[in-house]
Protein backbone atom coordinates (compact mmCIF):
# COMPACT_ATOMS: atom_id res chain seq x y z
CA UNK A 1 0.00 0.00 0.00
CA UNK A 2 1.68 3.16 -1.29
CA UNK A 3 0.69 5.69 1.00
CA UNK A 4 -0.84 4.39 3.94
CA UNK A 5 2.06 4.40 6.55
CA UNK A 6 2.37 7.79 5.22
CA UNK A 7 -1.09 8.96 5.52
CA UNK A 8 -0.96 7.21 9.28
CA UNK A 9 1.97 10.05 10.15
CA UNK A 10 -0.09 12.97 8.75
CA UNK A 11 -3.44 11.63 10.76
CA UNK A 12 -1.35 11.12 14.02
CA UNK A 13 -0.25 14.60 14.44
CA UNK A 14 -4.38 15.24 14.23
CA UNK A 15 -4.26 13.49 17.70
CA UNK A 16 -3.07 13.42 21.24
CA UNK A 17 -3.48 9.61 21.67
CA UNK A 18 -1.51 7.64 19.15
CA UNK A 19 -3.43 5.15 17.38
CA UNK A 20 -2.49 1.86 15.02
CA UNK A 21 -3.81 0.91 11.67
CA UNK A 22 -6.41 -2.17 11.53
CA UNK A 23 -7.94 -2.12 8.39
CA UNK A 24 -6.98 -0.13 5.27
CA UNK A 25 -6.98 0.11 1.29
CA UNK A 26 -4.53 2.48 -0.87
CA UNK A 27 -6.79 1.75 -3.97
CA UNK A 28 -3.64 1.45 -6.25
CA UNK A 29 -4.46 -1.36 -8.79
CA UNK A 30 -7.65 -3.38 -9.70
CA UNK A 31 -6.58 -6.35 -7.22
CA UNK A 32 -7.39 -3.88 -4.11
CA UNK A 33 -10.93 -3.95 -4.41
CA UNK A 34 -11.21 -7.39 -4.32
CA UNK A 35 -14.03 -8.36 -1.87
CA UNK A 36 -15.67 -4.62 -2.97
CA UNK A 37 -19.45 -4.84 -4.81
CA UNK A 38 -20.33 -2.19 -7.03
CA UNK A 39 -23.82 -0.87 -8.16
CA UNK A 40 -24.55 0.90 -11.31
CA UNK A 41 -28.57 1.47 -10.61
CA UNK A 42 -29.28 3.55 -13.41
CA UNK A 43 -27.18 1.35 -15.82
CA UNK A 44 -25.71 4.36 -17.81
CA UNK A 45 -22.24 2.49 -17.44
CA UNK A 46 -20.64 5.05 -15.43
CA UNK A 47 -20.27 4.71 -11.87
CA UNK A 48 -17.17 4.10 -9.64
CA UNK A 49 -14.02 2.55 -10.64
CA UNK A 50 -10.11 2.14 -9.38
CA UNK A 51 -7.74 4.38 -11.78
CA UNK A 52 -6.13 7.45 -12.22
CA UNK A 53 -7.31 10.56 -10.60
CA UNK A 54 -8.93 12.97 -12.45
CA UNK A 55 -7.98 16.73 -12.00
CA UNK A 56 -8.12 19.92 -13.25
CA UNK A 57 -4.57 21.09 -14.45
CA UNK A 58 -5.69 24.85 -15.04
CA UNK A 59 -7.03 24.21 -18.58
CA UNK A 60 -9.02 21.05 -18.60
CA UNK A 61 -9.61 18.17 -16.82
CA UNK A 62 -6.71 15.64 -17.23
CA UNK A 63 -5.84 12.20 -15.53
CA UNK A 64 -3.61 12.33 -12.96
CA UNK A 65 -0.82 10.06 -11.82
CA UNK A 66 -2.51 8.70 -8.45
CA UNK A 67 -4.57 5.07 -8.18
CA UNK A 68 -7.63 5.85 -6.57
CA UNK A 69 -11.07 4.89 -6.16
CA UNK A 70 -12.96 7.42 -8.42
CA UNK A 71 -16.89 8.21 -8.91
CA UNK A 72 -16.98 11.32 -11.88
CA UNK A 73 -19.79 12.19 -14.02
CA UNK A 74 -16.93 11.57 -16.74
CA UNK A 75 -15.65 8.38 -17.45
CA UNK A 76 -12.53 10.19 -18.99
CA UNK A 77 -11.72 14.44 -18.76
CA UNK A 78 -12.77 14.59 -22.44
CA UNK A 79 -16.31 12.24 -22.60
CA UNK A 80 -19.60 12.77 -20.25
CA UNK A 81 -21.63 9.76 -19.20
CA UNK A 82 -25.02 9.17 -20.77
CA UNK A 83 -27.55 10.09 -17.84
CA UNK A 84 -25.89 11.26 -15.98
CA UNK A 85 -28.41 13.32 -14.62
CA UNK A 86 -30.15 10.35 -12.91
CA UNK A 87 -26.70 9.16 -11.45
CA UNK A 88 -27.34 6.51 -8.90
CA UNK A 89 -24.36 4.32 -7.87
CA UNK A 90 -23.09 2.74 -4.65
CA UNK A 91 -19.98 0.54 -3.72
CA UNK A 92 -19.80 -1.49 -0.51
CA UNK A 93 -16.71 -2.39 1.07
CA UNK A 94 -16.17 -6.23 2.21
CA UNK A 95 -16.40 -7.35 5.52
CA UNK A 96 -14.38 -5.02 7.91
CA UNK A 97 -13.69 -6.40 11.23
CA UNK A 98 -12.93 -4.33 14.26
CA UNK A 99 -13.80 -7.01 16.77
CA UNK A 100 -10.70 -6.76 18.69
CA UNK A 101 -10.81 -2.83 19.27
CA UNK A 102 -11.84 -0.66 21.47
CA UNK A 103 -11.05 3.38 22.66
CA UNK A 104 -11.22 5.52 19.82
CA UNK A 105 -11.61 4.03 16.42
CA UNK A 106 -10.90 6.61 13.51
CA UNK A 107 -11.23 6.24 9.92
CA UNK A 108 -9.22 8.62 7.70
CA UNK A 109 -9.51 9.25 3.89
CA UNK A 110 -7.75 11.31 1.37
CA UNK A 111 -9.90 12.83 -0.37
CA UNK A 112 -8.96 14.80 -4.07
CA UNK A 113 -11.34 16.93 -6.03
CA UNK A 114 -11.69 16.53 -10.24
CA UNK A 115 -12.72 20.40 -10.73
CA UNK A 116 -11.65 23.46 -10.16
CA UNK A 117 -14.57 24.87 -9.08
CA UNK A 118 -15.59 22.10 -7.00
CA UNK A 119 -14.95 23.76 -3.57
CA UNK A 120 -16.86 21.34 -1.19
CA UNK A 121 -17.05 17.65 -1.92
CA UNK A 122 -18.45 15.43 0.31
CA UNK A 123 -19.10 11.94 0.87
CA UNK A 124 -21.82 10.63 2.86
CA UNK A 125 -20.63 6.88 4.78
CA UNK A 126 -23.52 4.55 5.11
CA UNK A 127 -22.49 2.42 7.90
CA UNK A 128 -24.06 -1.03 8.37
CA UNK A 129 -22.99 -3.16 11.48
CA UNK A 130 -23.40 -6.73 10.87
CA UNK A 131 -25.72 -9.18 13.44
CA UNK A 132 -26.08 -12.41 14.15
CA UNK A 133 -29.23 -12.49 12.38
CA UNK A 134 -27.86 -11.29 9.19
CA UNK A 135 -24.17 -11.94 8.71
CA UNK A 136 -23.93 -9.83 5.32
CA UNK A 137 -25.95 -6.80 4.34
CA UNK A 138 -27.60 -5.84 1.36
CA UNK A 139 -27.87 -2.92 -1.02
CA UNK A 140 -31.32 -2.89 0.22
CA UNK A 141 -30.14 -2.37 3.69
CA UNK A 142 -27.90 0.41 2.96
CA UNK A 143 -30.78 1.88 0.84
CA UNK A 144 -32.94 1.87 3.58
CA UNK A 145 -30.85 4.15 5.54
CA UNK A 146 -30.97 7.29 3.10
CA UNK A 147 -34.31 7.87 3.86
CA UNK A 148 -36.93 8.03 6.69
CA UNK A 149 -40.39 5.76 6.59
CA UNK A 150 -41.62 9.28 4.95
CA UNK A 151 -39.09 8.64 2.12
CA UNK A 152 -37.25 11.59 3.06
CA UNK A 153 -33.66 12.17 2.76
CA UNK A 154 -31.67 11.01 6.05
CA UNK A 155 -28.13 12.53 6.22
CA UNK A 156 -25.65 9.61 7.59
CA UNK A 157 -23.70 10.76 11.15
CA UNK A 158 -20.89 9.14 9.53
CA UNK A 159 -19.25 10.94 6.61
CA UNK A 160 -16.31 12.61 5.03
CA UNK A 161 -16.39 16.01 4.73
CA UNK A 162 -13.51 18.02 2.52
CA UNK A 163 -13.61 21.13 0.73
CA UNK A 164 -15.38 23.84 3.82
CA UNK A 165 -13.47 26.18 5.31
CA UNK A 166 -12.30 24.40 7.87
CA UNK A 167 -11.35 21.62 5.95
CA UNK A 168 -9.94 22.95 2.73
CA UNK A 169 -8.49 21.36 -0.31
CA UNK A 170 -4.73 22.60 -1.32
CA UNK A 171 -4.48 25.08 -4.37
CA UNK A 172 -2.99 21.98 -6.10
CA UNK A 173 -5.60 19.48 -7.21
CA UNK A 174 -2.87 16.82 -7.81
CA UNK A 175 -2.95 16.68 -4.17
CA UNK A 176 -5.17 15.05 -1.53
CA UNK A 177 -6.83 16.30 1.77
CA UNK A 178 -7.43 14.40 4.81
CA UNK A 179 -10.67 13.93 6.62
CA UNK A 180 -11.29 12.08 9.89
CA UNK A 181 -14.20 10.14 10.89
CA UNK A 182 -15.30 9.25 14.24
CA UNK A 183 -16.54 5.39 14.01
CA UNK A 184 -15.82 4.50 18.06
CA UNK A 185 -19.52 3.42 18.13
CA UNK A 186 -18.16 0.08 16.41
CA UNK A 187 -15.82 -0.56 18.06
CA UNK A 188 -16.14 -4.38 18.79
CA UNK A 189 -18.22 -4.78 15.91
CA UNK A 190 -17.72 -6.23 12.28
CA UNK A 191 -18.89 -3.31 9.41
CA UNK A 192 -19.27 -2.37 5.90
CA UNK A 193 -18.93 1.16 4.30
CA UNK A 194 -21.19 1.97 1.42
CA UNK A 195 -20.99 4.77 -0.37
CA UNK A 196 -23.81 6.36 -2.31
CA UNK A 197 -23.16 8.60 -5.27
CA UNK A 198 -26.46 10.51 -6.87
CA UNK A 199 -28.01 13.23 -8.65
CA UNK A 200 -30.53 14.37 -6.46
CA UNK A 201 -32.36 18.25 -5.73
CA UNK A 202 -31.79 17.90 -2.21
CA UNK A 203 -30.14 16.14 0.46
CA UNK A 204 -27.68 13.53 -0.50
CA UNK A 205 -26.00 14.73 -3.73
CA UNK A 206 -22.38 14.08 -4.38
CA UNK A 207 -20.02 13.56 -7.21
CA UNK A 208 -16.82 14.25 -8.62
CA UNK A 209 -14.58 12.62 -6.03
CA UNK A 210 -11.10 10.91 -5.78
CA UNK A 211 -10.36 8.57 -2.66
CA UNK A 212 -6.65 8.51 -2.57
CA UNK A 213 -6.88 5.89 0.73
CA UNK A 214 -8.86 4.87 3.51
CA UNK A 215 -7.59 3.61 6.89
CA UNK A 216 -9.08 2.48 10.42
CA UNK A 217 -7.47 3.41 13.38
CA UNK A 218 -7.67 2.49 16.40
CA UNK A 219 -6.38 3.62 20.03
CA UNK A 220 -6.52 0.32 22.03
CA UNK A 221 -7.25 -3.30 21.43
CA UNK A 222 -8.68 -6.02 23.36
CA UNK A 223 -6.94 -9.57 23.61
CA UNK A 224 -8.92 -13.11 24.20
CA UNK A 225 -7.62 -12.71 28.16
CA UNK A 226 -9.16 -8.93 27.94
CA UNK A 227 -12.30 -9.99 26.63
CA UNK A 228 -12.70 -12.70 29.12
CA UNK A 229 -12.13 -10.46 32.05
CA UNK A 230 -14.38 -7.75 30.90
CA UNK A 231 -17.36 -9.85 30.80
CA UNK A 232 -20.22 -7.41 31.44
CA UNK A 233 -21.65 -6.94 34.52
CA UNK A 234 -24.77 -4.32 33.77
CA UNK A 235 -27.95 -6.04 33.43
CA UNK A 236 -31.44 -5.15 31.55
CA UNK A 237 -34.26 -5.84 34.05
CA UNK A 238 -36.70 -6.48 31.61
CA UNK A 239 -36.14 -6.92 27.64
CA UNK A 240 -37.74 -6.33 25.10
CA UNK A 241 -38.50 -2.92 26.35
CA UNK A 242 -41.24 -1.41 25.99
CA UNK A 243 -41.26 2.62 27.87
CA UNK A 244 -38.23 2.85 29.60
CA UNK A 245 -35.04 0.51 29.70
CA UNK A 246 -34.50 -0.35 33.67
CA UNK A 247 -30.57 -0.59 34.14
CA UNK A 248 -28.69 -2.50 36.86
CA UNK A 249 -25.45 -1.19 36.69
CA UNK A 250 -22.37 -3.22 37.05
CA UNK A 251 -20.59 -2.32 40.50
CA UNK A 252 -17.01 -1.85 38.79
CA UNK A 253 -18.78 1.58 37.16
CA UNK A 254 -18.52 4.79 38.58
CA UNK A 255 -21.77 5.29 38.76
CA UNK A 256 -21.76 9.28 38.94
CA UNK A 257 -19.62 9.28 36.37
CA UNK A 258 -21.19 6.99 33.87
CA UNK A 259 -22.80 7.94 30.67
CA UNK A 260 -25.25 5.86 28.65
CA UNK A 261 -25.83 6.49 24.77
CA UNK A 262 -28.19 4.12 22.61
CA UNK A 263 -27.71 3.26 19.03
CA UNK A 264 -29.68 1.42 16.60
CA UNK A 265 -28.83 -1.71 14.26
CA UNK A 266 -27.59 0.96 11.79
CA UNK A 267 -25.01 2.37 14.37
CA UNK A 268 -26.72 5.79 14.60
CA UNK A 269 -26.65 7.46 18.23
CA UNK A 270 -30.39 8.17 18.99
CA UNK A 271 -29.33 9.50 22.28
CA UNK A 272 -27.19 10.05 24.84
CA UNK A 273 -28.11 10.66 28.65
CA UNK A 274 -26.43 9.89 32.22
CA UNK A 275 -26.30 6.87 33.79
CA UNK A 276 -30.44 6.39 35.42
CA UNK A 277 -31.96 3.44 36.74
CA UNK A 278 -34.43 3.83 34.85
CA UNK A 279 -33.88 5.51 31.30
CA UNK A 280 -37.22 6.63 28.91
CA UNK A 281 -36.94 5.38 25.11
CA UNK A 282 -40.53 6.02 24.45
CA UNK A 283 -39.51 8.54 21.42
CA UNK A 284 -37.63 5.21 20.01
CA UNK A 285 -39.75 2.77 17.08
CA UNK A 286 -39.78 -0.91 17.52
CA UNK A 287 -36.29 -2.57 16.65
CA UNK A 288 -33.04 -4.10 18.38
CA UNK A 289 -30.88 -1.12 19.70
CA UNK A 290 -27.54 -1.20 21.76
CA UNK A 291 -27.01 0.75 24.78
CA UNK A 292 -23.59 1.50 25.36
CA UNK A 293 -22.70 2.55 29.06
CA UNK A 294 -19.28 4.23 29.92
CA UNK A 295 -17.68 5.84 33.27
CA UNK A 296 -14.55 6.51 30.61
CA UNK A 297 -12.41 3.53 32.04
CA UNK A 298 -15.18 0.99 31.68
CA UNK A 299 -17.51 0.64 28.70
CA UNK A 300 -19.73 -2.14 28.14
CA UNK A 301 -22.12 -2.40 25.77
CA UNK A 302 -25.86 -4.49 25.76
CA UNK A 303 -28.14 -5.54 23.23
CA UNK A 304 -32.24 -4.48 23.36
CA UNK A 305 -35.43 -4.58 21.90
CA UNK A 306 -37.39 -2.38 21.68
CA UNK A 307 -41.33 -3.22 21.48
Amino acid sequence: MKKILLSSVLFLSHLAAAQTLVWGNSFDSPADLQGWTFHDLNGNSNGWVQGQNIYHNGTALAYGTAGVLRHSISLVPTGNATGFATENDWIISPQIDLTNTAGTVTLAANIGRQRSTHTIVARDLFIYVSTPQKEVPTLADFQAMTVDAGGNDVQSLYKIQVGDSANPFPADLTEFVQSLVDLSAFAGKKIYIGMWANRKASGNNIQNINIDEIGIYATAFLGTKEVKRNRTATQIAENPVKESLQLRLNPELKENAAVVSIYNAAGQKMLTTRYSGTISVQGLISGTYLAEITDGKITERLKFIKK
